[in-house]
């Protein structure tokens, strides 16, 4: 089970999801070069950020999808305060749209509807409560991942 992480200026790697999530939010920062100490978070190609952050105990498979593109996001947060600000990793602009970085804005569908967990037992989704800030999110633009995986 893989999933394609994308980043820098049009770079791929691939990565086995049958690890928890701290593990491979790890490999994926030391393979894309990403900050050591920094977080990083992953979003689907259309924006939608997948809180791994918030579900480091959990199985990667458990709440991504295998075979699919994610982007890689750096996350930052204002001192004194828990908004977090995300800024993609990819330079690549048929997939860091207008549209995209709108999504990565639009927080307000994770206070609706929590993060679904696939259950491996009998396929269907169990429910997890987020803690999700309620200040509006800042996206900077145009930053990229330094290294070569």
């Amino acid at each position: 089970m893989f999933i394609t992480v994308l980043h820098g200026e049009n770079e791929k790697a691939l990565f086995n999801i049958q690890c928890k999530v701290q593990l491979l939010l790890e490999s994926i920062k030391r393979c894309c070069g990403c900050e050591k100490e920094g977080e990083i978070e992953l979003a689907d190609e259309n924006g939608q950020v997948k809180n791994l952050l918030q579900n480091q105990d959990h199985y990667a498979s458990q709440l991504l999808s295998e075979r699919e593109f994610y982007v890689v996001l750096k996350v930052t947060r204002h001192e004194g305060s828990q908004e977090a600000v995300f800024t993609p990793l990819l330079k690549d602009h048929s997939i860091v749209t207008p549209k995209f970085l709108a999504k990565l804005g639009k927080r307000e569908d994770l206070k609706v509807s929590p993060t679904r967990v696939k259950s491996r037992k009998y396929s269907k989704q169990a429910v997890l409560p987020l803690e999700v800030p309620s200040t509006e999110v800042e996206i900077k633009v145009g930053q990229q991942c330094h290294g070569v995986c």
